[in-house]
């Protein structure tokens, strides 16, 4: 019986690259996850009983085909469901884009405690870790990593800053963070465009972190 979800691919990210980094973390972890891409059945049914739900995925569709405009998909029934769902114990693993074009003010946005900024090309830039001493951040040395390097706005007052990102150019993001919510727990990782680069070795060891740290194993 499947105890967690994990909602991935869009316009610009595979869904079997994102299952196939990330979904061995969490089937070592001891969990059974549904795998899925659609993104409309997200809701109070499909989290009943589970433990964890994952996003690797951005906040757009595209009903009217690629030279259109796009549409957000997150409905209030979905914010809602997600909020409630980590407000009353399960764990929320969201990953690189999950930040960008969702709900501004509503659930979604609450749960998650950050938001999306932008990114330049996919370029060499590094990884290092502020908080040395959390479980999450267990084994994890700073590192280089080749990738979209997202800019992030987050809640200072709301979360535990654990990775930042520097580029080459010396601009800074934050990178990894978590926090809790309600009974829940949060963890947003920055790191993950293509399968490669979730399965670099210290983005590894932070998923596989974060997932026990969310779990509380």
């Amino acid at each position: 019986m499947p105890d967690a979800v994990f909602l991935g691919g869009d316009r610009y990210h595979k869904a079997e690259e994102a299952f196939a980094a990330v979904g061995p973390v969490l089937e070592k972890a001891g969990l059974a996850p549904h795998y899925t891409k659609d993104f409309a059945s997200i809701d109070r049914r499909l989290l009943g009983g589970k433990r964890l739900l994952v996003f690797l995925r951005d906040g757009l569709e595209w009903p009217n085909g690629h030279d259109k405009d796009p549409l957000e998909w997150m409905q209030p029934h979905q914010e809602e469901a997600i909020e409630a769902f980590v407000k009353n114990g399960g764990g929320f693993l969201a990953l690189h884009n999950s930040g960008w074009r969702y709900p501004w003010h509503g659930g979604y946005r609450r749960t998650l405690a950050g938001y999306y900024q932008f990114h330049p090309p996919l370029q060499p830039f590094d990884v290092y870790v502020v908080d040395r001493k959390h479980p999450i951040t267990a084994g994890v040395s700073d590192y280089e990593i080749e990738d979209e390097q997202h800019f992030i706005w987050f809640d200072p007052d709301r979360v535990h800053l654990l990775t930042r990102s520097r580029g080459k150019d010396g601009r800074e993001s934050a990178s990894g963070f978590c926090h809790e919510h309600g009974r829940g727990r949060v963890v947003y990782l920055a790191n993950g465009h293509r399968q490669h680069i979730l399965e670099h070795a210290m983005v590894q060891r932070l998923l596989a972190n974060s997932v026990q740290w969310i779990l509380r194993t």
